[in-house]
Order: C-alpha cells, then structure tokens, then sequence
C-alpha cells in the first residue's frame, strides 16, 4: 500500500486549473522553446495544450508563456518571469507535500518488517531441527505460517541450503550466509529489510506460536510505538520480540555473539509485555523430546495445520 500526493489549483468556483499535467507542459515549454513540441512530447493535441494554458492564465491573472508565431526561425514559445516564478512556487509546494505526506503516512501507517531466525545449528537437537517434520511438513514452515500476510516485508535468514529451497518454494525471500554469530542473523535481517519502522524478530523452532498471536503483537506495538514488544506467559516473558525503529542500530552494533536480549536487558524500561495464556506458544523446540512434548499439544490447543 501506498499513498500519493496529488497537487490541484482550483478557482474560485472549485474549477481546477493548474496541476501535474499543466506543470508538466510548461517544464516541456521551457525545455524545447515550443508549446507544439511540448504538446507532441505529452502525446496532446495543440489546441489542447494552448486551451489549458490559457484557462490557467485566466484563473491566475497573468501570462504564463510569450508566444511568436512564424518568422524564419519557425516561431516558437518561452515562459515568462511570472510563468517561471510560478512553475518554481508550485513544484516546490508540491515537493513539500509529498515530503510531509510521507512523514504522516509513516506516522499512520508504519512499515513493519519481520525477521524469521533460521541460523542455528541445532546442537541441542542433534541436526538441524528447523527441518524436522511437524505435522508433515518442516519446523520451520510454523513459523512462516504464524507470520504470514501481517507485515509489509519479511525475511528468512539461514544458513542452511535446505531452509533457502523452502523459501524459494513458497516465494519467501531469505539471505543465506555463512557468518557464525546470532548478532550476524539481527544485522543481516534489518539489512535486507531495509526502511522499515519495526520489526518482529521471530523464532523458527516454536511450533505452537499462533498467527493470531503475533497479530496481536502487532496491534500492541501499534500502541505503544516507542516500546519493545515482547509476549509473556505464566510470569515468563519470551519471543518473538518486536523492536521499534530507534533501536535498529544498537541492534545492528550487537556485540559478537548476543542477540536482542542484550538490548532487552539495556531498557527493560523502554519493554512493553503482551500476556499470552498459552506459555507452550513460546516454547522453542530445542530438543527432539521437546519437539514430541509440543506435537502432542495439537489437539489440546485447536492449532490448526499451517496450510
């Protein structure tokens, strides 16, 4: 979704004289010395374009172009001081209400970015746990499916071959590294997602973790646009986390090693919990015996297959 800027003059009886369009011819006027030539350049017949600028020197009170016809050089058109003056005063509006329509849209429509975690080696586990079958499908298909359609970008970053062919199945992008560390996977993550207003870092092996969960996540950052959002459950607060704008580039200057706790730990005054009843939502599967213990939860908690 985007929002754009459109500037329209209009007179006194609400009849629109001036915009985009006329803008536009008299930028070609000036450009080639020629009303004929501009007209053609816009695919506009003669008479047109000679009709808008007169209706737009009438609404104005003043010429907007000198013309000559004939002569030996072929006639042609130039814009006059005022013509000029007034192309200048209206781009330089109209730039600045783009500029300040885009500062309010972000106000009223951040862009929100998620960052799905699929870097670890699964030692614990004893292979790469992000592709153990859950419900018949990979580990980490739960977490594309709790994420899915809720954020305007979103990213799977990974080091593993397997997650990219996933990602490249279902059209989801990802980066595909080799770098060691968790602070690698945060920095990477905000780097691919570029200019985004908040972003959801989000476990890959908590299989129980709802869709309506991290909406709600969501619409609780929404509320609280300064803070870190993070769920918390039986007193234990716990991922995904939601971080806001300003904290980007703490998170992108992790110390080697640390992840989004280091920050957490920096502001516990700046965090903001959301309560999830459920605490096995975020329960990650770190262990073949957790990954049993969280599959026979299905059918208690209603959780329905990912597709």
């Amino acid at each position: 979704m985007k929002a754009l800027t459109k500037i329209t003059f209009t007179d006194d009886n609400g009849i629109k004289f001036f915009g985009e369009g006329p803008c536009r011819l008299l930028c070609l006027v000036e450009e080639t010395g020629s009303l004929r030539a501009a007209a053609k350049e816009m695919e506009m017949a003669y008479s047109k374009a000679s009709k808008i600028l007169k209706q737009a020197e009438i609404s104005l009170g003043f010429p907007l172009t000198t013309r000559s016809a004939g002569g030996k050089d072929g006639g042609g058109s130039v814009l006059t001081e005022e013509g000029k003056q007034f192309l200048k005063r209206y781009q330089d509006y109209r730039d600045a209400c783009i500029r300040a329509n885009e500062q309010l849209y972000r106000e009223m429509f951040p862009i929100t970015g998620c960052v799905i975690m699929a870097s670890g080696m699964g030692k614990r586990f004893g292979s790469n746990k992000l592709m153990a079958d859950f419900l018949g499908e990979p580990l980490i298909c739960r977490a594309f499916a709790a994420t899915e359609g809720l954020f305007d970008k979103r990213v799977v970053v990974t080091r593993h071959e397997e997650i990219a062919g996933l990602c490249r199945q279902r059209d989801i992008p990802f980066v595909l590294h080799d770098l060691p560390y968790r602070s690698d996977t945060v920095r990477l993550g905000l780097e691919a997602l570029g200019d985004v207003q908040a972003c959801l870092f989000c476990p890959g092996d908590q299989p129980l973790l709802k869709i309506e969960t991290v909406a709600a996540l969501l619409g609780h950052w929404r509320e609280n646009r300064e803070q870190i959002c993070r769920p918390i459950a039986a007193e234990a607060p716990g991922a995904p986390v939601l971080f806001p704008q300003w904290a980007f580039s703490e998170l992108k200057d992790l110390p080697q090693g640390k992840g989004g706790g280091y920050i957490l730990a920096r502001h516990p005054e700046k965090v903001s919990c959301l309560p999830v009843e459920n605490p096995l939502e975020l329960t990650d599967a770190d262990t073949p015996e957790t990954l049993s213990r969280l599959l026979c939860e299905v059918p208690k908690n209603n959780l329905n297959d990912p597709e």
